[in-house]
């Protein structure tokens, strides 16, 4: 009797689980048990794309629909004699997201001192052309991802970021900043619009030195450090997780004595002790001095 009911294709599960969860782009339900018929209901935010034999046959909005499909109990039951048990037309319903999604892609430059800089875009969009999108892109599974839409866009953003960081020098490249957002946002704006989505808004979140000491000494310079008082406070910093205890004199620009040489009985203790004896002899000989010059 299963095969006489006609099927119900949506999103949200009887289990009331929505397999257009956060972050999923596409999902595509690949089921012959879709029959003629059926009923396809298609939620507020999302567009259907019903494909029959690998043929796009209808995008439909939101709403309630019922698919034309070759499939009936009927058919069903002599084309499986014909061809081996398998249904010879496999119908797929790709839901589509009509949302606004935020993706982010991040990686490493490097300026004309060559110069390693991580940095990361932010951008916003959303579907307009599910066709396209369904056209242009290939799903790995089930569901089509904002990662994997972010891992499609991520060589076009390193080429137009780094045609601008590769001509500037590390101390340029804040000032630059405006030039690579542009650069990101016409070259996002091109390649997202040829596969049917729509580009909101886009923007750099940090561009910075992948080595962690540079990316110090850059900011105790932003705020008024000249850049060797900046080169002792990272040391100072890197010495004192080490626990090491000539942390503050690092920072303060002063040797450091351990105590153990100054008072220990070699090299620098030597010298301190015989400082110290002849301080005494100069003491003493200048009290015999003024002994003698009272008795006269």
């Amino acid at each position: 009797m299963s095969g006489i009911f006609r099927a119900v294709v949506r999103t949200l599960q009887e289990d009331g689980r929505d397999m257009m969860g956060p972050g999923v782009i596409m999902w595509r339900d690949h089921n012959v048990d879709i029959r003629n018929r059926s009923r396809l209901i298609v939620e507020s935010n999302q567009k259907a794309v019903v494909r029959i034999q690998g043929q796009v046959v209808g995008v439909y909005d939101a709403g309630a629909h019922d698919l034309n499909t070759p499939n009936n109990p009927v058919s069903n039951f002599f084309s499986r004699l014909g061809y081996g048990g398998n249904v010879p037309w496999l119908t797929e319903v790709i839901f589509v997201s009509s949302g606004r999604f935020e993706a982010r892609s991040a990686g490493v430059s490097q300026t004309s001192e060559l110069i390693p800089l991580q940095y990361q875009v932010a951008y916003y969009f959303q579907v307009v052309d599910p066709l396209k999108l369904l056209q242009a892109v290939q799903f790995n599974g089930a569901f089509y991802t904002i990662n994997e839409l972010a891992a499609y866009a991520s060589p076009i953003l390193d080429q137009s970021v780094s045609q601008i960081l590769n001509n500037v020098s590390i101390k340029e490249v804040y000032a630059s900043m405006h030039k690579v957002s542009e650069a990101v946002t016409a070259a996002l704006r091109q390649i997202l619009g040829e596969i049917g989505i729509n580009l909101i808004l886009s923007r750099v979140v940090r561009i910075e030195p992948e080595d962690e000491t540079m990316r110090r000494v850059i900011q105790l310079n932003g705020i008024g450090v000249d850049t060797n008082t900046a080169l002792r406070a990272r040391l100072a910093e890197i010495m004192a997780q080490r626990s090491d205890p000539a942390a503050t004199n690092m920072f303060l620009g002063v040797p450091y004595y351990p105590v153990n040489i100054l008072m220990g009985g070699g090299g620098i203790g030597q010298l301190m002790q015989g400082l110290g004896q002849q301080g005494q002899l100069r003491q003493e000989q200048s009290r015999r001095e003024e002994g003698k010059s009272q008795g006269a």
